[in-house]
């Protein structure tokens, strides 16, 4: 159980965003300390600082974070009443400047006799912009108390949210028992971390518009009349020997155990520092030391930007792979590489930005958006490393642009780059129409090919239905149909005929076995009125009619020699006729020449 509460624990810490306000100390090129000064205990003294009484101090830069002189600025001790700057820290944060604050019984619980307040009653209201005046310029610990209960109801848990602040800032060795300063064996810190609670305070308007005030005046209220307040910082008094014309506010504390501390902020061409001197002897000594230190970071140390004139085009580079070897051979513009040239260094004074040594390297690996560096060195001394960047968008601007000029056969424009999901949408919308084109050529290819073979399919059904296997007609249809038919029963009927053995048997007239012909005419045979007989259908000449009577009644068939028989008497007949004219016997040839049997069965 007790590890997962930790794991929980841990999880939860890392989730949650700190605001973090301060960076690690920085080393500050050009200092001669590098070589000579003291380091002892991890203190950073410069060689030609000023000598403080003060057992413990640092000066920071509040915008960068630079410590700029530091000396035993992990040891621990007490903060007096410059705990009131954390407090205020809260309180601005929680509470409106004209919130009504009223003082209960328990507000003035553990202040002594001889502390600094500023007479507050139980039952008395107070406005908490008037109470944050009476903390921050008299140091009033009554003040302090108020405006604790008035964030958390009790002083116990507004001291948990100190604490719990203290260490989002980064304050690792600071620990608060209470919110006004008053001695007590658990309320520590360290000038560092008092230096990170400066920094966050001051960074708060409304503190900073307090702390700078020389008095205030507080109207009466509900049980005493006005009260006229002043600030404890001599540093704003123009009239004192302590006075420091760049200090914009501060706080000051003492107590027996802790001595003399004091917070100062200072502010000077366009630099805001912030010092904090714990220990020091008397209380002129803390305003001594304070505008000493602050004078000293003004004066001895400056801020440049090494890279502000930087042209990365101009380093003195012989070769570079990377333009060589990868993008020198693509047809688009190169990438352009970018330098971070906003980089602010503290330097000492002598040192200005072209003692600064700047080396130029790259890498291979065109994978990777860095690549390179410049490394920024003094004397050997590293100072800082500012990646170079390539920035690719107008190279991407272009691929795209030349895509689509080969598309759409325009001039070039320039576009963002595309993402994935842009050029996949892009083609995807470009190639649909010709999708759909060959989509429907193939479907409509396919159903006539499948319309063509059913048709020839079915044709080939009809025909085998008439004539079974065999050639496919040229035509089709009922009419073709027909005379086909009747083609096929002529051939047949034919067939028929041409086989002797299914001749039919003519029959012989009456008449030619009992009389003879009479000539009646030209061609000796005379017109009865009677229809010839029926002709063979595979005769196309038109004969002479029958001279024999058709009686209706079908003979027997002959057989050949019975035929033979027949004709033989019938032209035996003929030779007794007598040749009446070239007509007559014209169509007697004729006649002897066919068959003058006719099939009536």
């Amino acid at each position: 159980m007790k590890k997962r509460i930790f794991l929980f624990f841990i999880i939860a810490v890392l989730l949650f965003d700190l605001p973090v306000f301060a960076a690690e100390p920085a080393q500050i090129p050009g200092n001669e300390s590098s070589t000579g000064g003291s380091e002892e205990d991890g203190t950073y003294i410069p060689a030609d600082a000023p000598t403080l009484t003060a057992n413990s101090a640092i000066l920071m830069d509040m915008d960068t974070g630079d410590i700029l002189y530091e000396k035993n600025p992990h040891k621990r001790s007490e903060p007096a009443s410059t705990t009131k700057l954390m407090t205020a820290l809260l309180v601005v944060d929680h509470l409106s400047f004209k919130d009504k604050l009223t003082v209960s019984d328990g507000a003035l619980d553990g202040i002594s006799y001889d502390a600094v307040t500023i007479g507050l009653s139980p039952g008395e209201t107070m406005s908490v912009e008037d109470l944050l005046f009476a903390m921050l310029l008299p140091s009033a610990n009554d003040a302090a108390n108020v405006l604790a209960m008035g964030v958390s109801n009790t002083v116990g848990s507004f001291v948990k949210e100190m604490n719990s602040t203290a260490e989002s800032l980064g304050c690792t060795e600071t620990h608060f028992a209470n919110a006004n300063g008053l001695p007590d064996p658990e309320h520590y810190t360290t000038v560092y971390d008092m230096a990170l609670i400066a920094r966050a305070a001051y960074g708060k308007s409304r503190i900073r518009d307090i702390i700078c005030q020389e008095s205030h005046w507080i109207p009466a209220t509900n049980l005493v009349g006005e009260r006229e307040l002043w600030t404890t910082n001599q540093m704003l008094y123009s009239i004192t020997d302590y006075y420091y014309e760049p200090c914009t506010g501060g706080k000051t504390g003492y107590t027996e155990s802790a001595g003399n501390t004091m917070v100062a902020f200072a502010e000077k061409d366009g630099r805001r520092l912030v010092s904090v001197c714990f220990g020091c002897p008397t209380a002129g000594d803390r305003y001594t030391d304070s505008a000493t230190l602050l004078e000293f970071g003004f004066t001895a140390y400056h801020k440049i930007a090494p890279l502000s004139d930087f042209k990365l085009s101009e380093a003195e580079e012989t070769e570079n792979p990377v333009l060589e070897n990868y993008y020198a051979r693509l047809p688009h513009s190169l990438p352009e590489f970018t330098l971070d040239t906003s980089l602010i260094l503290y330097t000492r004074t002598s040192v200005s930005a072209d003692d600064i040594e700047k080396t130029v390297t790259y890498n291979v690996n065109k994978s990777q958006t860095e690549v390179g560096n410049v490394t920024l060195s003094y004397k050997g001394q590293t100072l800082a490393t500012v990646p170079i960047v390539s920035d690719q968008t107008h190279m991407a601007e272009d691929l795209s642009t030349l895509n689509l000029n080969k598309r759409n056969n325009s001039s070039i424009t320039t576009t963002p780059a595309p993402t994935r999901s842009e050029i996949f949408r892009d083609v995807l919308k470009e190639s649909m129409p010709r999708f759909v084109i060959c989509l429907t050529l193939a479907i409509g290819l396919c159903l006539g090919t499948i319309l063509v073979v059913q048709h020839r399919k079915k044709k080939r059904v009809t025909v085998h239905r008439y004539f079974g296997d065999g050639p496919v007609p040229a035509r089709d249809g009922p009419e073709v149909m027909e005379e086909i038919r009747k083609q096929k029963a002529q051939r047949e009927y034919l067939a028929t005929i041409e086989d002797e053995s299914e001749l039919p048997k003519l029959r012989v007239p009456e008449r030619l076995k009992t009389q003879e012909h009479e000539d009646t005419g030209s061609d000796g045979y005379e017109d009865t009125g009677a229809a010839s007989p029926r002709k063979n259908p595979a005769r196309k000449k038109e004969e002479p009619a029958d001279e024999y009577e058709d009686t209706g009644i079908p003979e027997p068939r002959k057989t050949a020699a019975t035929r033979q028989k027949d004709v033989t008497k019938v032209k035996d007949t003929d030779d007794t006729q007598e040749d009446t004219g070239s007509a007559s016997r014209r169509k007697k040839t004729a006649r002897d020449s066919e068959d003058p049997y006719v099939d009536e069965g």
